[in-house]
């Protein structure tokens, strides 16, 4: 029982004292795990970079990073454009968890084209179901020592070689190393798009919109932008990211971090 409780429970108390049973009171307590964050009265889903999304068509993409628009108090997720329903101007976005079934939960509506030369979306969390509590962290189940990364500023990507990660639906954690700049993806039908890094790290489809991060320490790592796809197979695969400067240059919003909520 909860100690806060005593005087709502006392009756019951008084009822069963007579078998000598052993009552234990506990302080009220939030107790949480990588999925759901917890007290006597809520239960809230932990929404993370990483976390999958998908849309009505079943279409699946992750969490990139959690945003706050400049001129006005809203919040978004961003994630990659071509996660969109074609010709759509809202589409809706649900949540999946890693090695979960689809849910029916809505994470929310994303806007109309935020800028058509760089493959990220917002997604309005205005009618985000009332189940989701949003964090500036990142999901890394796989770790039983830290689960849940935490996301703080950092300096951006700025030399050949670094190491670099991303967390996704579909292959979670993985991490590689930089290996070019300023690189120009042909995706078709004369769509590309530009300004991208070029890294080892493995992917696949379900990961894109998913976030970039580097280690700062163990459990705390450093914004670096969103996957966006992979190209080439057979061992000889490179992941393509737009860096997070690219975004916040041409949008209107800046990310949510753990030393600036």
């Amino acid at each position: 029982m909860f100690e806060e409780d005593k005087e709502t429970n006392q009756a019951f108390i008084n009822d069963v004292e007579q078998y000598g049973p052993k009552i234990i009171f506990h302080p009220e307590e939030i107790l949480s795990n990588t999925e759901i964050s917890m007290n006597k009265r809520s239960i809230d889903i932990l929404l993370s970079g990483g976390d999958g999304l998908f849309n009505q068509k079943l279409t699946g993409c992750s969490i990139g990073f959690l945003a706050k628009a400049n001129n006005e108090t809203k919040n978004y997720i961003v994630t990659v454009e071509h996660c969109r329903i074609d010709d759509e101007d809202e589409t809706k976005f649900f949540y999946r968890a890693w090695n979960k079934p689809h849910t029916i939960e809505l994470v929310g509506l994303m806007l109309p084209i935020v800028n058509k030369i760089y493959d990220f979306g917002l997604i309005d969390l205005n009618n985000m179901s009332k189940s989701f509590k949003p964090l500036p962290s990142i999901r890394n189940n796989d770790s039983e020592q830290f689960p849940l990364l935490s996301l703080i500023d950092g300096t951006p990507v700025l030399s050949h070689g670094v190491h670099l990660c991303k967390s996704g639906y579909s292959t979670h954690v993985t991490c590689g190393f930089v290996k070019a700049f300023d690189v120009i993806y042909y995706v078709g039908d004369g769509e590309l798009y530009s300004d991208l890094i070029m890294t080892s790290m493995n992917g696949r489809q379900g990961d894109s919109g998913g976030t970039v991060f580097a280690y700062s320490d163990s459990n705390t790592v450093i914004l670096n932008g969103i996957y966006v796809a992979e190209i080439g197979e057979n061992g000889n695969a490179n992941s393509m990211i737009l860096p997070l400067s690219m975004i916040i240059e041409h949008s209107n919003v800046e990310p949510i971090t753990a030393n600036k909520i």
